[in-house]
């Protein structure tokens, strides 16, 4: 062998792993951003600081923050929607196949070694032969096949980055629709409380109606109040009854929704906790307390919080590299391929020494005519980049925008709850009041009537704020992306108990 081959081969030897392309750097937001949330900063500090501290999480252990409710249905909806959930099934097919699509870019920077046999018979005609006849023969033939392309200009190795960024995407993509619908099925689950109260809270209120219609009768009968005062009551108790289909017909869909959420055919059968039927206050029927306050954190925390945030720079990371693997195809492709194996006549003497044969070529491919087909490539991998880029600008400050209005909801909630909550006291009141003076005959039906009523309304109006103050907490939580950012749906699901997500470090796939 010349030197001048030899020199050609270690001067293509150092130019393998050099890669096309640009390579990814995060981009910039185009947007400032602050060093603290807008609720944190305005001068009326929230009722509760909104960085009291959270339930105790060791090392290895995270707070599954959907037992704060202490509401065993509950547990066991969240475990059964993470085991049987659609979506989240079809987002862990998702990473199984990008995990495929990753072994498949691997294995093509291997040289690929194929084996094989053959064996074939002929005839030659006696017309080729001048008359001597016809001819037979046998052929047969076993070898093995290398071949191996020279990864010069680093498309196979985008493609492999590609490949690896697109499993790691999808892998964060389960993660986020995994914490979705943990917060879904709580929402749900909220909702389906509130609407159980309201039913209770309507048939008590139905009853209470009942009776003062029964005492109206007996007063009209001894002659101490008009007609207009069994009307007004009787109205009064056709209004309270009207509400109760309506709350009914919503407890059913959400407790479907919830059955779909949990894999469930949607017969409307789930129940949340059983309500006491209560004596005639609303403190026996409030809901569970709210989650405790959740640190907010930086806002330039969130970009390393939230999977959906991460999934999406990902997907970024994967179309810069793809522009890459394009440019690629604008320069030679070198591969290596070599034969050895046995042919022969006979079949017995098919691994015999004389029988031996090899082959050792080297292959240069040049794209000529068709560069401008290439050229189109490049040019849609860097508009898909820029899509991508652009994309996960609009993630992000979508994300952003989430937390502060997550944040601006927990605060106002929380006022709103205090309010109607003295608004409730104040209507016991007048109505206790309003009886009396109605039973004594120092005010007319109408006054007492009209208390009921404001009572009912203000209960009812409680009972939507404290769920949605709830709603509020468990969004905040879902905005934040945690705190239960290493939980792995799968193991909840299989054993209760929270475990370790699968790496997603490139480093474990390699």
């Amino acid at each position: 062998m010349s030197m001048r081959i030899v020199i050609g081969w270690i001067a293509m030897l150092l130019l393998v792993g050099c890669s096309v392309g640009p390579d990814y750097e995060r981009p910039e937001l185009q947007a400032e951003v602050p060093e603290s949330w807008s609720r944190e900063t305005e001068d009326e500090p929230p009722a509760v600081p909104l960085t009291e501290a959270l339930p105790t999480v060791d090392e290895g252990d995270h707070w599954r923050w959907w037992e704060s409710f202490a509401d065993t249905t509950l547990n066991g909806l969240v475990e059964n929607a993470l085991a049987y959930n659609n979506d989240l099934a079809a987002a862990a097919g998702r990473v199984l196949e990008a995990r495929a699509l990753l072994g498949g870019a691997q294995s093509a920077q291997w040289p690929k070694i194929e084996v094989g046999g053959s064996a074939a018979r002929s005839k030659v005609s006696e017309d080729l032969t001048g008359g001597l006849g016809s001819l037979y023969g046998n052929v047969y033939g076993a070898g093995a096949t290398l071949s191996y392309e020279v990864d010069l200009w680093g498309r196979l190795s985008r493609g492999k980055e590609a490949a690896l960024a697109t499993l790691v995407s999808s892998e964060q993509d389960r993660r986020a629709v995994a914490q979705g619908l943990i917060a879904e099925v709580v929402r749900t689950w909220l909702q389906i409380r509130e609407l159980q109260m309201q039913v209770a809270l309507t048939e008590r209120t139905v009853a209470n109606f009942q009776s003062n219609l029964v005492t109206v009768h007996e007063r009209y009968r001894r002659g101490l109040v008009s007609p207009l005062d069994v009307h007004l009551a009787s109205q009064n108790l056709a209004a309270a009854r009207s509400a109760g289909p309506l709350y009914r017909q919503n407890l059913a869909v959400a407790r479907r929704r919830l059955e779909i959420l949990a894999g469930r055919y949607p017969a409307g059968n789930i129940q949340a906790s059983d309500l006491e039927s209560g004596d005639g206050t609303l403190a026996a029927q409030l809901m569970p307390d709210p989650l405790p306050p959740v640190p907010a954190g930086l806002p330039g925390e969130l970009l390393e919080r939230r999977p959906d945030l991460m999934a999406a720079e990902l997907s970024l990371h994967s179309s810069v590299a793809r522009i890459g693997e394009a440019k690629a195809a604008l320069y030679p492709r070198i591969s290596i391929t070599g034969e050895a194996g046995s042919k022969t006549n006979e079949l017995s003497n098919l691994f015999t020494n004389p029988t031996e044969v090899w082959s050792l070529a080297g292959n240069l491919f040049m794209p000529l005519i068709n560069r401008g087909a290439t050229q189109a490539q490049i040019k849609a991998a860097e508009a898909r980049a820029q899509q991508a880029t652009a994309q996960y600008r609009t993630t992000v400050l979508q994300a952003f925008s989430e937390v502060e209005n997550a944040l601006d909801q927990d605060y106002h909630q929380r006022n709103q709850e205090t309010y109607l909550t003295d608004s409730v006291e104040q209507a016991q009141r007048s109505v206790n009041l309003a009886e009396e003076r109605y039973r004594r005959g120092l005010d007319n039906l109408i006054i007492t009537l009209e208390s009921q009523r404001r009572l009912y309304n203000a209960e009812s109006q409680l009972l939507a704020t404290q769920r949605a103050r709830r709603t509020a907490r468990v969004n905040l939580i879902q905005a934040l992306g945690g705190p239960w950012e290493e939980l792995d749906p799968t193991t909840v699901a299989d054993s209760g108990s929270t475990g370790t997500s699968e790496s997603s470090d490139p480093a474990s796939d390699q």
